[in-house]
């Protein structure tokens, strides 16, 4: 539902572009590449992100298939925007960095923050998985013995049809997850809200002067892979 609405908003856009523009909208396939480039370029003119330029693509071929051998001016100029628009891609947390926030999190009142900092760090998490993530999914038979976290249809799960899982082995972070698990009914959030866990994320970095370093939620499963093919030196 919410990559339609997406897609929709993308199309409105467009939509009201053409109105604004005093432009009418195509009766054959053949004749929309040179509106939809038109639209691209004025979206580039306009300091708009790729992305949204790339949902409109998506939302416009999702709304008429046949749309999809009709644009080949317009899937160019796509694709030189991927390559003049160089990607802002979060970068991987050291395991220092991580054990700085921990630090700051306990110190300041907030463990459960914490722990969650260091279930997304060794799990590899994606931040979505992260903040849906609740304790009926952690599987575990002793404090200190791995713990499955069952994630359920992830991004790539969904590709392959077949619930994915991860285990975790960390002891510390083991036993700080045996003791919450214990304490807590089988559906609590791991995190708060995604917006206060967020907000609570970047205050962290400005409390701990971090923020020129850019990192982001995302950080922690980058820095996470990062420290585990350090460590096994095996990818």
């Amino acid at each position: 539902p919410k990559t339609k609405q997406r897609y929709e908003d993308g199309l409105n856009k467009f939509f009201a572009f053409l109105r604004d523009e005093g432009l009418p909208l195509p009766r054959k396939r053949d004749g929309m590449d040179d509106v939809v480039s038109d639209y691209l370029e004025f979206l580039w003119s306009q300091g708009e992100g790729r992305a949204a330029a790339s949902t409109f693509m998506a939302g416009l071929q999702d709304y008429d298939p046949k749309l999809k051998h009709c644009l080949p001016g317009s899937w160019r100029l796509l694709k030189t925007w991927a390559i003049h628009e160089v990607p802002s891609r979060a970068p991987p947390m050291t395991e220092d960095v991580l054990k700085a926030m921990v630090g700051w999190a306990v110190l300041q009142g907030h463990p459960i923050f914490a722990l969650s900092l260091l279930v997304g760090f060794f799990g590899l998490l994606r931040t979505g998985e992260l903040l849906s993530l609740q304790a009926w999914q952690i599987h575990m038979n002793l404090p200190l013995e791995p713990a499955v976290i069952n994630l359920g249809l992830t991004k790539s799960g969904k590709r392959q049809g077949a619930a994915e899982s991860v285990t975790l082995t960390e002891q510390p972070v083991l036993q700080l997850l045996w003791e919450w698990k214990k304490t807590v009914p089988p559906h609590t959030f791991l995190t708060l809200k995604p917006h206060g866990w967020r907000s609570l994320f970047g205050e962290c970095l400005s409390k701990l002067k971090l923020d020129k370093w850019e990192f982001r939620p995302y950080s922690l499963r980058r820095g996470g892979a990062t420290h585990l093919f350090v460590k096994c030196g095996s990818l």
